[in-house]
């Protein structure tokens, strides 16, 4: 078993001979409360990160801020910490603890942070905070007539300029230097604002290791090692489409560890005794996840993922190699938010017959009544199908959701005043929601992600009173763009034998998510031989036809291959609207999706058919 950090041998301030063994305690704000205390007491960690941050909680942290401008960091953080005796294991052991959780205030977290280990009588800890994320000042000076261009994201042609009218908050996502510096100056506490996902891991990898910033295929293998472990359980269980097979979900899954190798390959593991498990395809599943083409951007690196390779090595020991790296962007990702208007929603329903008729008649009814130049969107969909011959109500009943934005509260007001005048004259069965309060009001942000030049962005690291300027990235390549291709192997369909129509899911595994208005999702099978006919089968034209309904001509879908652990991946632009923040669907960080598509029946060979379903046992 690994040896603490504080026991490592060191070479010219870094350590030699081993892998560093980081801990993730938290896939988002409020997750794994007790985690951050539990990796540190139920065995070795080096170093333990935590990833408090996702595109929907840095808008709920502008509102949050317009009141209470002191705030704007997220408070599990805090908790984490002063979890039982964490912090007090943490200082007594030498681990690191670098995380995001400063979100749009890093200061305000460490004071709080430094007020929490006082309170301990830990004052004497070197905590550190990374400033330089914040660019609000640099996204309003390109508003004006002669300001810069900076891009969307995705889309060609559009630019902050031409969609954003007032910035609420912009913050670039920075990467792994401010986090390096401030470990060479000996921080133990590293609080960040919005760096990316991974930079926690790669930061503590280079410092550990000794690594070079042009060291890229060792930081490629960081990235990937950073990006499985970042979401905390999804990787040992959770959030995973072989839930049944996974043992004891019944309790809390153990939060997984990362050893990053001197080389950048990974073992992806968790604490012995814990519950959950770390096979392949849960290693798998996290890969997929949220990842934008065969080519993952970072500030620091480009990890290139389609010969990347993933075998069990041990029990609960998963070993993640064969990814390359190129040097980075000139750009990185920015996320402005702006106040969009308010919004509102709630729930009627439909029961029993004629359910498409009342849903049609609820709409007309509603439509015809009010002024639809008054509001920037109205979503009347319904969710669920009745079932036939249904033996409880609750089996008769179809949701009709009800959403609606404008830009003033007054037509939000009028929208559900209008629904209160005419429901009486509606259809058959009519009932809603009489829990009001999903009704009023409340604000919106617009979320809009774009590319800032790197050059632009300037870090500081700050230990106290002490302050250490970051150079910038010296060498960054132009990215031209990610690759999207038809099926590199094309096997004839007919050679798999027999077949029959079954759900997807039945031999193919997913896991999808969100990039602002995009979607992703990664589906894979586990067997050598199912690969040829997944790879031939998974077409863009066929995945288009997958997303049935769905799916709409303006949507762009690109599509790639990773042969060695057997899966193809898609990106669905547009189909999550304007992301998370302001986006009328019900699912708006697009996390069943891949359930969606698994559940689609097509048409599969009879032999894969007969072997052991997805969920029957772990790969």
């Amino acid at each position: 078993m690994p040896t603490p950090s504080s026991q490592a041998a060191t070479v010219n301030g870094h350590h030699e001979g081993r892998p560093i063994r980081i801990g993730n305690s938290s896939g988002y704000a409020g997750d794994g409360l007790s985690q951050m205390y539990r990796l540190v007491t139920d065995g070795p960690v080096d170093a333990i990160f935590a990833d408090y941050l996702a595109e929907l909680n840095i808008p709920w942290r502008a509102l949050e801020m317009i009141d209470n401008p002191e705030l704007g960091y997220e408070k599990p953080a805090l908790i984490q910490l002063g979890w039982m005796t964490a912090a007090e294991e943490i200082v007594k052991r030498g681990i690191k603890v670098v995380h995001d959780g400063g979100a749009l205030n890093p200061y305000g977290l460490y004071k709080a942070t430094k007020e929490l280990l006082a309170k301990k009588g830990l004052r004497d800890v070197r905590v550190a905070w990374v400033e330089g994320d914040n660019v609000k000042e640099i996204v309003k000076a390109s508003l004006s007539a002669n300001g810069e261009s900076l891009p969307h994201l995705d889309i060609r042609g559009l630019d902050v300029k031409s969609a954003v009218k007032d910035v609420l908050t912009a913050n670039a996502y920075i990467g792994m230097r401010g986090i390096v510096a401030a470990l060479n100056e000996g921080a133990q506490i590293i609080i960040c604002g919005r760096c990316c996902d991974a930079s926690p891991v790669m930061g503590l990898s280079a410092w550990w290791h000794g690594w070079a910033e042009t060291d890229y295929d060792r930081l490629a293998g960081a990235l990937v090692a950073g990006h499985i472990t970042e979401c905390g359980p999804y990787v040992t269980g959770g959030n995973f489409c072989g839930f049944r097979a996974v043992p004891g979900l019944g309790k809390i899954a153990g939060y997984p560890i990362a050893e990053v190798a001197s080389d950048g390959t990974a073992i992806v593991t968790k604490h012995e005794g814990t519950y959950g498990a770390v096979p392949v395809d849960t290693v798998t599943a996290q890969l997929v996840y949220e990842i934008q083409g065969p080519k993952y951007l970072n500030p620091d690196v480009v990890a290139l993922l389609e010969d990347i390779k993933i075998e069990q090595v041990g029990k609960d020991r998963v070993k993640v190699h064969g990814v390359k790296g190129t040097p980075p962007p000139p750009t990185t990702k920015l996320a402005v938010c702006s106040l969009g208007g308010y919004q509102s929603e709630n729930d009627y329903y439909a029961v029993g017959l004629d359910i498409q008729e009342k849903i049609e008649l609820q709409r007309a009814q509603i439509l015809g009544q009010i002024d639809r130049s008054k509001y920037s969107t109205i979503s009347i969909e319904p969710h669920g199908v009745g079932k036939e011959d249904p033996e409880t109500q609750n089996e008769a009943t179809v949701t009709i959701r009800h959403f609606v934005q404008a830009p003033t509260k007054e037509a939000i007001v009028d929208f559900w005043t209008t629904i209160s005048s005419i429901v009486m004259g509606g259809y058959a069965g009519i009932h809603g929601n009489l829990d009001r309060r999903t009704t009023i009001p409340k604000p919106y942000i617009e979320f809009f992600p774009a590319l800032i030049p790197q050059n632009k962005i300037q870090l500081k690291v700050h230990i106290g009173d002490h302050i250490i300027q970051v150079s910038p990235i010296s060498f960054t390549e132009p990215f031209m763009g990610q690759d999207s291709y038809s099926p590199k192997v094309v096997t004839d369909l007919d050679s798999f034998g027999p077949t029959r129509k079954a759900p997807l899911g039945k031999v193919v595994c997913a896991r999808s998510g969100d990039k602002a208005g995009n979607a992703n999702a990664g589906l894979w099978v586990r067997n050598d031989d199912e690969w040829p006919w997944l790879q031939s089968f998974l077409t863009i034209e066929r995945f288009k036809k997958l997303l049935g309904k769905d799916y709409k001509p303006e949507y762009r879908v690109e599509r790639f291959e990773m042969p060695n652990i057997r899966a193809v991946h898609f990106v669905i632009y547009g189909i999550l609207q304007r992301g998370v923040a302001s986006s009328s669907m019900i699912d708006q960080l697009a996390k069943s999706f891949g359930e969606f598509i698994r559940a689609r029946h097509v048409e599969i060979p009879i032999k894969f058919l007969e072997r052991p379903a997805v969920g029957d046992y772990l790969h």
